[in-house]
């Protein structure tokens, strides 16, 4: 993994839907990883200025399920937003009121 996740991590935002799209590389970042740096980055506050993701789901389990091949899907909410995860280095951020 490299030494800077932020920088491996692009949100972009679409301004009609209110969602954000983050994309990763699998190879770099964990998607746990990558899910703390793209709300950090939506947020405009340090990763560590949030709860922990590792209490809404298991970071290891993301990781893990998220790392194959296939095309697999995780939901869940964090921090007043709903995270889709997809595997080959996806997220999905949409706020809550929105969803």
């Amino acid at each position: 993994m490299s030494g800077d996740p932020a920088e491996d991590v692009d949100v972009t935002h679409d301004p009609d839907t209110g969602e954000y799209v983050a994309a990763f590389d699998p190879l770099r970042v964990d998607a746990s990883i990558a899910v703390i740096e793209a709300t950090a980055e939506i947020r405009s506050a340090a990763p560590d200025r949030h709860a922990p993701l590792f209490e809404v789901i298991d970071p290891d389990a993301l990781d893990r399920i998220c790392s194959g091949d296939d095309d697999t899907l995780v939901e869940f909410t964090y921090l007043d937003h709903r995270i889709r995860v997809r595997s080959g280095g996806h997220i999905t951020v949409t706020p809550v009121e929105s969803a």
